[in-house]
């Protein structure tokens, strides 16, 4: 895996938390700073976990043949990397989020 991917991956993490949490300043004045910043930097790792169970049933309901061996591996794999993308995905989203909602608050 490229480490453009890895960083391109964060970009948009930031990027998204911080569309996230200006739409929630809009939309959800009455809530707490720390709960739309935390709201709009859960999305896009929920996405991403839902993506990654939805890879693993996936692999799971394929039919394995001689191959038992890759097909766990394949599941381990996926696992890793959703939940490796999710944690990128969640610290990019805070980042992101914090940012825009200290700058919006001022």
């Amino acid at each position: 895996m490229n480490w453009s991917f890895v960083l391109i991956s964060f970009a948009i993490a930031v990027f998204a938390g911080s569309v996230l949490v200006s739409l929630l300043i809009a939309v959800r004045p009455e809530w707490s700073e720390r709960r739309q910043r935390l709201t709009a930097a859960s999305f896009l790792p929920a996405i991403t976990v839902l993506a990654t169970v939805l890879g693993i049933a996936f692999v799971a309901a394929t039919d394995h043949g001689q191959s038992g061996n890759m097909h766990d591996l394949a599941i381990r794999a996926l696992a890793t990397l959703g939940g490796a993308f999710a944690l990128l995905a969640w610290i990019g989203g805070l980042v992101g989020a914090t940012l825009t909602s200290r700058r919006k608050r001022r």
